[in-house]
């Protein structure tokens, strides 16, 4: 080990007394330019393609060393044209090497042949088709001309490979050439939007692919669709312009053709530039517009799509759809970015409106607004200096008198806080005006809507847009969700008319999303906080809250109050949840005096605060809450039971039976239970006359009046007409009424308060608050079981009115059970 390691030290030692070898000089290898030709194209001398293998001093590149030899090698068929006659009768070739003149080994002044300058410091020999051998003659740099015959090769990238052999240039390929199928290559700027006013020009380019390939005697001819014409003006702002060539018409096309003359050369590899208008008319069919080229086969492709014919309609999108909170008004909080843009130039109609407008995605109007104190702005993007999209102040309703003009940014006003909750407006629409049509560049307008929306409404937010070059379209820019949801914790609560502190059931009200209620309010008077509030839908009736507890059941709103007043309990929220909050509003309780009609009561729940400062609900959502009972006195609370066919019938009273007897015994009648008038009014607690000149019976009791023809099969409820199952009929000189239509008038229900025995072939009517345990005595026949006898009834008055001893009448319809 000790002897290997000492044989490397002193190795090493040894190779440091060697004296420093020179680096290998090499050449920094370049092609001039890239050329694009055809495949049967021959490049000579002017095509100017040169090879350079150069010298860089900076990086200590030398160049190639006098006598030393590599070659160039050629890819895929194309040949060197190096040795051929045309080459060797017209520069210095000794013995098939061409030689750059002073380098020539005769005497240069006897040289008849024309020296090539682009042959620098190096004398070639074509050896095969593919390869060409270089001889260094002097120190440096070596330029030489690509002089070859494509011959055919496929389409695609050529090369020309370095090959160093034993000198010192470098290796590599190199491309010198794009290889395509035809001389002459067709193609467009831009595909260019046109529209119906013709004035957008395209820009129509042709290039030569080989040197000289244009030619005046070969024009080329390039035809339009059906539908579209060629503008041949040569004034004012459609003229055209044409350069290296000039243009035709071409007879009887109807100006479809345009003929192009090539009348300018340079030598070099040319491009004509024809800048057009293309004009549409009424047969013209919307999309791509093909040019077709006639007449010249050389120019690829045959078929070009130039540009696109659109419709006036001018473009205008949402950059996004919000997610957006009903009622919420938080400044500049939502605001919805859009785009206005031509399809093509004119297409926005100068000295015109375009009309915005707040809908669903029905295209119905929606409660929404612009957003007060907010800019409602509109920026253009590009265009024509002279078109411009202004807004009309005078189309936003605001407070106050409409102010005239034309801006591009306006401060929007709906509220006025000298006269705060008189004066607000909804700002749901407004205009936008163009001054002028563009002539030139299509125009694109950016337009910023800061808006709240209605508490009330939920789903899609659009805005109707139309008007100055814009077919009617709806733009969503919103996805709308109420702040809260509503859920009434059991039943709905049954309260009775008229007596105190009566419990209700609790309410949960919770957030859709964290932060879903502010606050504060914008510019309101209790700034640090908001409120919100279940209120009664009917105001006016007299119903009043007691009191009211709460637990805050999720998240973390910050509440700073909860209470009530007579007509509504309310929440204070001084802190943004940044977690979805439920809240349970608890321990209610409600008095409710004798005015208030029975049925389902509702309550509004008022979460949003959008009216402070527009002409917007504050109301997110109505929902039954209580159903009211009508109570009855304990006098008159009597369970009344009728036998089918029987004049004998019993009440119970405070759990006191009476046997009394009527003066006609009910029946069935279309599978209804007929009874006499006053028996039914007697049953359900109501008061009843009748007019015997207009033959109109009347029920009524508290709140509530029924009135009916008894000549017609239909009842009047309030006013409003119900269809009776059975019409009227007069038995013994008795007008009997079904039992099942006046009972449910006044609140009574088959199944609860109305109850048929099959077995026993009765009838009970029991009062409006009955328990479950009269319900089932009375479903079971047992009502009566454990009742107390009363005194004898006295005998029953008779009954009036009569009606007529032989009234007429006409066939009912069967109901429905």
């Amino acid at each position: 080990m000790k002897r290997k390691l000492s044989l490397l030290m002193a190795f090493m030692m040894a190779a440091t007394l060697l004296p420093a070898q020179p680096a290998f000089a090499a050449t920094r290898n370049v092609i001039n330019k890239t050329i694009t030709t055809t495949s049967d194209a021959i490049t000579d001398e002017t095509t100017g393609v040169v090879l350079t293998l150069g010298v860089d001093n900076a990086a200590s590149i030398y160049g190639a060393k006098a006598g030393q030899y590599f070659e160039l090698h050629l890819d895929g068929d194309a040949k060197w044209t190096y040795g051929s006659k045309e080459l060797t009768d017209k520069y210095a070739y000794t013995d098939n090497v061409l030689y750059p003149a002073n380098n020539h080994t005769s005497n240069p002044s006897s040289l008849n042949n024309t020296p090539i300058t682009k042959l620098v410091n190096a004398k070639v020999q074509k050896l095969t088709d593919s390869i060409l051998g270089v001889q260094v003659i002097a120190d440096g740099k070596v330029e030489i001309p690509l002089l070859v015959h494509f011959n055919g090769t496929p389409e695609g990238v050529q090369k020309v490979k370095v090959v160093p052999k034993d000198s010192d240039v470098s290796t590599g390929e190199y491309a010198y050439a794009n290889v395509g199928a035809d001389s002459i290559k067709f193609r467009v700027q831009k595909k260019e939007k046109i529209s119906r006013s013709g004035n957008t020009k395209v820009q129509l380019i042709l290039d030569e692919m080989t040197p000289q390939a244009f030619d005046a005697s070969n024009p080329i001819n390039l035809k339009l669709p059906r539908g579209f014409t060629w503008d041949f003006s040569e004034s004012g702002k459609t003229a055209y312009t044409v350069s290296k060539a000039k243009i035709e018409k071409v007879p009887n096309s109807d100006d479809r053709i345009v003929k192009i003359i090539p009348d300018k050369y340079t030598g070099q590899l040319d491009s004509i530039y024809l800048n057009m208008c293309i004009i549409p008319d009424r047969d013209a069919k919307f999309g791509d517009v093909d040019v077709i080229v006639q007449e010249n086969s050389d120019v690829s492709p045959t078929s070009l799509v130039v540009a696109e014919y659109v419709d006036y309609g001018v473009q205008v999108k949402a950059e996004k759809v919000l997610n957006v909170i009903a009622g919420k008004d938080i400044e500049g909080l939502y605001k919805s970015k859009i785009t206005i843009e031509e399809p093509a130039t004119s297409s926005l109609q100068g000295n015109r409106y375009m009309t915005f407008q707040f809908v669903d995605e029905n295209g119905k109007a929606v409660d929404a607004s612009l957003q007060d104190g907010e800019k409602l702005k509109i920026t253009k993007k590009s265009g024509d200096k002279e078109t411009k999209l202004q807004i009309d102040k005078s189309s936003i309703e605001r407070v106050g008198n409409k102010e005239s003009g034309k801006v591009e940014d306006y401060d929007i006003k709906t509220y006025d806080k000298d006269g705060k909750g008189k004066d607000n407006k909804m700002a749901d629409k407004f205009d936008l005006y163009v001054t002028q049509q563009s002539e030139t560049t299509r125009t694109k307008f950016e337009l910023e809507v800061p808006f709240v929306v209605d508490s009330g409404f939920t789903g899609k937010l659009f805005l109707k847009v139309k008007g100055a070059g814009a077919e009617e379209q709806l733009v969503q820019i919103a996805d709308v969700k109420a702040p809260v949801t509503f859920e009434v914790k059991g039943a709905l609560p049954q309260v009775k008319i008229g007596l105190q502190k009566q419990d209700g059931q609790d309410i949960l009200v919770k957030e859709t999303e964290a932060g879903a209620l502010q606050d504060y309010v914008p510019a309101g008077i209790n700034s640090n906080y908001a409120e919100y509030n279940l209120k009664f839908e009917d105001t006016n009736i007299q119903t009043y809250f007691k009191s009211v507890a709460y637990t805050l059941d999720e998240g973390n709103i910050g509440i700073k109050k909860v209470d009530k007043e007579n007509k509504y309990i309310y929440v204070q929220v001084d802190r943004r949840s940044t977690k979805p909050s439920a809240i349970t509003f608890k321990n209610i309780t409600v008095t409710l005096d004798r005015s208030v009609p029975y049925g389902e009561l509702r309550l509004k729940g008022n979460f949003g605060v959008v009216n402070e400062r527009h002409d917007l609900s504050k109301t997110v959502k109505k929902f039954d809450y209580f159903t009211t009972i009508t109570p009855v006195s304990d006098e008159k609370r009597i369970t009344t039971v009728f036998t089918i066919g029987e004049k004998s019938y019993t009440e119970l009273v405070r759990g006191v039976k009476e046997a009394k007897t009527a003066d006609v015994a009910p029946f069935i009648k279309d599978n209804r239970t007929m009874l006499p008038v006053r028996y039914i009014a007697d049953a359900i607690g109501a008061v009843v006359n009748y007019d015997p000149t207009t033959r109109i019976a009347t029920f009524q009791k508290y709140q509530s009046v029924v009135t009916m023809n008894i000549d017609k099969n239909v009842m009047y409820v309030n006013g409003s007409p119900v269809q009776l199952d059975t019409k009227p009929v007069n038995v013994e000189g008795r007008i009997f009424l079904p039992l099942a239509n006046i009972a449910q008038a006044f609140g009574l229900k088959h199944g609860e308060t109305i109850i048929w025995n099959q077995e026993a072939k009765t009838v009970t009517i029991l009062p409006q608050d009955a328990t479950p345990e009269e319900v089932k005595a009375a479903q079971d026949g047992t009502i009566l079981k454990d009742a107390k006898e009363a005194k004898p009834a006295e005998a029953q008055k008779t009954e009036t009115p009569k009606a007529e001893e032989k009234p007429a009448e006409k066939p009912a319809e069967t109901p429905a059970k």
